[in-house]
């Protein structure tokens, strides 16, 4: 007779298979697309639309918040920094910050897509952390998610909500700086080879 415990165990296995695959399909995927005519142009969609965040959207944010940080830029935050940060808004800044956060949402799609192609161009091999960027993309586009679900219920937000929104910010900057050391990893090593083939060749 089949216990609970061994049709709960069942289906954990049959899960972290269905994510074994879809995540070789994923790293499969980057990896034959993975050149540096499809990711440098994407990134350069990315980058356009980070300096419009950081030049147009960001300043107009810290005017309707009286310089108070939006939580994107920061590591962790509570409660209290978040209930402060709507208050500041008033409607009409958390209406504003609603947009702001559309054109994130697209920003780090895009970005992820492009950084993941990078490294699949730069590490030239189907290894599973190529695809690390678009893992970060997946903490930012919740950590947005979670901030329009707080929005939408403010003043009545719960700060398990803020602290789920927090530990995706983390996340996400984790993340961030793992996949920047990798890329300039991979670009160091490919240039030592690069010169080393050049000695080689003289």
């Amino acid at each position: 007779m089949i216990t609970e415990l061994e049709v709960h165990w069942n289906n954990f296995v049959v899960i972290n298979h269905k994510i074994y695959f879809e995540v070789k399909k994923l790293t499969s995927f980057f990896f034959k697309n993975g050149k540096y005519k499809i990711a440098l142009p994407i990134l350069g969609f990315g980058f356009a639309l980070q300096a419009l965040l950081i030049i147009d959207y960001l300043p107009k944010f810290l005017q309707y918040s009286d310089n108070v940080k939006n939580p994107d830029q920061l590591f962790t935050y509570n409660y209290e920094y978040i209930v402060n940060l709507y208050q500041k808004l008033g409607e009409e800044g958390r209406n504003f910050y609603f947009k702001m956060l559309g054109v994130d949402f697209l920003y780090t799609t895009i970005s992820g897509i492009g950084y993941s192609l990078l490294l699949a161009a730069l590490v030239k091999r189907e290894k599973w952390y190529i695809i690390l960027p678009l893992f970060l993309t997946f903490s930012d586009v919740f950590e947005n998610v979670s901030q329009i679900i707080l929005m939408n219920n403010f003043p009545e937000i719960s700060a398990l909500g803020v602290t789920i929104s927090s530990a995706f910010s983390a996340i996400k900057m984790i993340g961030g700086a793992t996949s920047v050391l990798l890329i300039l990893f991979f670009i160091g090593r490919n240039i030592i080879h690069w010169l080393k083939n050049k000695k080689t060749t003289i």
